[in-house]
Protein backbone atom coordinates (compact mmCIF):
# COMPACT_ATOMS: atom_id res chain seq x y z
CA UNK A 1 0.00 0.00 0.00
CA UNK A 2 1.16 3.64 -0.80
CA UNK A 3 2.16 5.74 2.07
CA UNK A 4 0.37 9.03 1.82
CA UNK A 5 0.43 11.90 4.79
CA UNK A 6 -2.72 12.74 6.22
CA UNK A 7 -2.38 16.11 4.10
CA UNK A 8 -2.23 14.17 0.84
CA UNK A 9 -5.14 12.18 1.67
CA UNK A 10 -7.70 14.63 3.01
CA UNK A 11 -6.87 16.70 -0.39
CA UNK A 12 -7.64 13.20 -2.00
CA UNK A 13 -11.06 12.68 -0.46
CA UNK A 14 -11.55 17.21 -1.21
CA UNK A 15 -11.00 16.70 -5.06
CA UNK A 16 -12.85 13.71 -5.29
CA UNK A 17 -15.74 15.44 -3.32
CA UNK A 18 -15.49 18.65 -5.19
CA UNK A 19 -15.73 16.15 -8.62
CA UNK A 20 -18.76 15.09 -7.71
CA UNK A 21 -20.38 18.12 -7.23
CA UNK A 22 -19.04 19.95 -10.13
CA UNK A 23 -20.20 16.34 -12.47
CA UNK A 24 -23.89 17.04 -10.72
CA UNK A 25 -23.79 13.50 -9.27
CA UNK A 26 -27.27 12.30 -8.24
CA UNK A 27 -27.56 9.11 -5.55
CA UNK A 28 -28.90 6.43 -7.70
CA UNK A 29 -32.40 6.20 -4.44
CA UNK A 30 -32.76 10.36 -5.46
CA UNK A 31 -32.49 9.46 -8.99
CA UNK A 32 -34.72 6.39 -9.05
CA UNK A 33 -37.58 8.57 -7.05
CA UNK A 34 -36.97 11.71 -9.08
CA UNK A 35 -37.67 10.25 -12.57
CA UNK A 36 -41.36 8.82 -10.69
CA UNK A 37 -42.20 12.27 -9.43
CA UNK A 38 -41.31 14.01 -12.67
CA UNK A 39 -43.64 11.11 -14.53
CA UNK A 40 -46.64 12.34 -16.33
CA UNK A 41 -48.57 9.79 -14.86
CA UNK A 42 -47.26 10.31 -11.34
CA UNK A 43 -49.71 8.81 -8.46
CA UNK A 44 -49.63 8.94 -4.96
CA UNK A 45 -51.05 7.48 -1.74
CA UNK A 46 -50.91 8.98 2.06
CA UNK A 47 -50.98 6.01 4.31
CA UNK A 48 -52.54 7.05 7.36
CA UNK A 49 -53.30 5.21 10.92
CA UNK A 50 -55.19 6.41 13.71
CA UNK A 51 -55.14 9.69 11.62
CA UNK A 52 -51.14 9.88 11.41
CA UNK A 53 -49.31 9.61 8.26
CA UNK A 54 -47.74 7.09 8.53
CA UNK A 55 -45.78 6.83 4.84
CA UNK A 56 -46.34 7.32 0.74
CA UNK A 57 -47.11 4.95 -1.85
CA UNK A 58 -45.31 6.52 -4.55
CA UNK A 59 -45.33 5.34 -8.63
CA UNK A 60 -45.58 5.54 -12.22
CA UNK A 61 -46.83 2.71 -14.18
CA UNK A 62 -45.44 4.36 -17.76
CA UNK A 63 -41.70 4.08 -15.88
CA UNK A 64 -42.93 0.68 -14.53
CA UNK A 65 -41.69 2.14 -10.66
CA UNK A 66 -42.41 2.40 -7.48
CA UNK A 67 -41.17 3.28 -4.15
CA UNK A 68 -42.62 3.51 -0.54
CA UNK A 69 -41.55 6.24 2.07
CA UNK A 70 -41.91 4.75 5.93
CA UNK A 71 -41.50 7.32 8.51
CA UNK A 72 -40.28 6.57 11.87
CA UNK A 73 -41.63 8.47 14.75
CA UNK A 74 -40.19 8.96 18.23
CA UNK A 75 -42.87 9.26 20.98
CA UNK A 76 -43.07 13.25 22.70
CA UNK A 77 -44.00 11.91 26.39
CA UNK A 78 -44.62 14.31 29.22
CA UNK A 79 -45.91 12.75 32.67
CA UNK A 80 -45.64 9.37 31.24
CA UNK A 81 -48.57 10.23 28.52
CA UNK A 82 -47.80 10.65 24.59
CA UNK A 83 -48.63 13.97 23.52
CA UNK A 84 -47.11 14.35 20.47
CA UNK A 85 -45.08 12.44 17.84
CA UNK A 86 -42.10 13.69 15.93
CA UNK A 87 -40.34 12.37 11.93
CA UNK A 88 -37.27 10.89 13.59
CA UNK A 89 -36.68 9.47 9.96
CA UNK A 90 -37.40 8.07 6.69
CA UNK A 91 -36.78 4.57 5.01
CA UNK A 92 -37.46 3.70 1.90
CA UNK A 93 -38.24 0.63 0.05
CA UNK A 94 -38.20 0.32 -4.67
CA UNK A 95 -39.62 -1.54 -6.97
CA UNK A 96 -42.05 -2.49 -10.32
CA UNK A 97 -45.09 -1.03 -10.72
CA UNK A 98 -46.82 -3.95 -10.00
CA UNK A 99 -44.30 -5.22 -6.98
CA UNK A 100 -45.77 -6.27 -3.55
CA UNK A 101 -44.00 -3.60 -1.49
CA UNK A 102 -44.41 -3.59 2.54
CA UNK A 103 -47.38 -0.84 3.26
CA UNK A 104 -46.02 1.39 5.60
CA UNK A 105 -47.25 0.89 9.75
CA UNK A 106 -46.93 3.08 12.29
CA UNK A 107 -43.18 2.63 13.61
CA UNK A 108 -42.18 3.84 16.89
CA UNK A 109 -38.25 4.05 17.81
CA UNK A 110 -38.42 5.65 20.66
CA UNK A 111 -39.19 8.39 22.97
CA UNK A 112 -38.61 11.74 24.58
CA UNK A 113 -39.94 13.55 27.70
CA UNK A 114 -40.89 17.37 26.88
CA UNK A 115 -39.94 19.81 29.72
CA UNK A 116 -43.05 22.47 29.56
CA UNK A 117 -41.68 24.56 32.12
CA UNK A 118 -41.05 28.39 31.72
CA UNK A 119 -37.96 30.20 33.08
CA UNK A 120 -38.51 32.97 34.86
CA UNK A 121 -35.52 35.44 34.51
Amino acid sequence: MSDYTIEELQQMLNDKIQEEVVSGSVDPIQEFMNSIDDASDYETEKIRVNNIIVGHINKSQSNNKKYIEQRHYINEMERGQVVGRSISYVTYETGSYSSNLTTPTLQIVGERPIDRTVLKG
